[in-house]
């Protein structure tokens, strides 16, 4: 049975997580260990393993990356797992691998931690699934666990982001772009700045699915991550040079799962916090594309740590977001008027300037008339509508309240329904 809201959900202490690493480390299988499928001379247990995260292509970085995390005998483990039904698991493995029950157990919890199992049951761990939903699972899962890094210091942020820029940037904008063209969707789409609809004159036209205190509010537990990406690019510290915060919002299922891996459980009220700070960073929040508010996890995306950003950038030198979102239904207008060019503290920049991802505002020369004066030419800002993605954070800061929100879509822009089937798990079907 999965947790009720009333329980307590607690993790391991630290000093028994890195306790089970290093027995990991130590075991061996037993002399009467039967073959591996489809591991040979040819092909070992990390190849195989490879071709199951990314399919054929080479990857010396996914390799070296998974050498480190582990031993073949955990990948002989994991692997398994995908022939054997969901009863008795553990017992099934040690029969196959000739090892003690106590030791394979110790394997599977050590898989759970470093972000490569997924249990159906989180209390009791019945029903490990492998990578159900892909590689980027594992990125995740691996990256916000804070017993790894402390254990075994910045490597493991270092080898993901090794592996990022060299595989991930462009593997994820062709598989997107192959997507978006035969679906017409990317899939995601941007979450707008809920305080900023509600000061707008078009505050009426909010929906539920696109307010984020729905999708606050729709659920029954709240976490806050370690933000994946954010901690791998600075090798587990904190350099995003758009937040101080690690804002990766978790709910129900998944907060219980990151709860387990040393994350914080989190109330109602600080998660609204969270969100309503995120917007007011520049962070760009997206939620899946379609009239929901009820899904398991809200990231805020940044141009200089995000995974499907970052890489995208260095090798292209530009970001095309329309490759990855579709737009909200918000865009916002600037009223020159009422605009005081006024400067961010860090980068000196105008402020709306400064949180804007999209590159949508810039400053321009305007005529500036007040009462009883000549009038003077000074920079005022202005957005390109075309530019604009609509999250609305420029909205949330602007000082003299220039900037408005203001609803531009049709509620038929997003869809009632997913416009593509959710990928199915690939293993740990029940069978009878």
């Amino acid at each position: 049975m999965p947790f009720t809201q009333d329980e307590k959900i607690q993790a391991w202490p630290l000093a028994e997580h890195h306790a089970l690493y290093d027995r990991v480390d130590t075991y061996k299988k037993g002399p009467n260990a039967q073959d591996i499928p489809d591991v040979n001379p040819d092909r070992d247990i990390y190849r195989v393993m490879m071709t199951r995260l990314i399919g054929e292509k080479p990857s010396p970085e996914l390799r070296r990356l998974l050498e480190w995390l582990f031993t073949p005998i955990e990948m002989e483990s994991f692997h398994l797992l995908k022939d054997l039904p969901l009863e008795d698991q553990a017992e099934n493995v040690a029969k196959i691998l000739d090892m003690p029950l106590n030791q394979v157990e110790d394997i599977l919890e050590s898989g759970f931690q470093k972000g490569v199992l997924f249990a159906r049951d989180r209390k009791t761990r019945y029903g490990y699934r492998f990578l159900p939903r892909g590689i980027m699972q594992f990125h995740d899962g691996c990256q916000t666990n804070s017993s790894l890094d402390l254990k075994y210091g910045p490597q493991v942020f270092n080898l993901w982001n090794d592996w990022c820029y060299a595989d991930e940037g462009e593997s994820d904008y062709n598989s997107q772009v192959k997507r978006s063209t035969r679906e017409g969707t990317k899939g995601r789409r941007i979450l707008p700045a809920y305080e900023a609809i509600l000061a707008g004159p078009d505050a009426d036209q909010i929906q539920p699915w696109e307010d984020g205190r729905e999708v606050i509010n729709c659920h029954y537990r709240w976490a806050l991550a370690h933000c994946s990406c954010r901690r791998r690019v600075s090798g587990g510290g904190m350099t995003c040079k758009r937040t101080n915060d690690q804002v990766c919002l978790q709910f129900d299922v998944a907060a219980e799962t990151v709860i387990l891996r040393h994350n914080r459980e989190i109330s109602k009220e600080e998660s609204l916090a969270a969100l309503t700070q995120a917007h007011r960073d520049g962070l760009i929040g997206s939620m899946e594309h379609y009239q929901t508010s009820n899904f398991y996890m809200l990231c805020f995306c940044c141009d200089c740590c995000c995974h499907h950003w970052a890489p995208h950038i260095r090798q292209h030198g530009e970001y095309q977001p329309g490759w990855r979102w579709d737009k909200s239904r918000w865009q916002v207008t600037i009223d020159q008027d009422k605009c005081i060019a006024c400067k961010n503290k860090k980068s000196g920049k105008p402020r709306c300037i400064h949180v804007c991802q999209f590159e949508a505002i810039d400053m321009r020369d305007t005529e500036v008339v007040k009462e009883g004066k000549e009038p003077q030419i000074k920079k005022r800002a202005y957005v390109e509508p075309d530019k604009c993605w609509g999250c609305l954070s420029c909205a949330t800061i602007c000082p003299s309240k220039a900037i408005e929100a203001r609803c531009v879509r049709p509620t038929t822009w997003v869809p009632e329904k997913p416009a593509y089937a959710r990928q199915k798990r690939r293993e740990g079907v029940l069978r009878k």
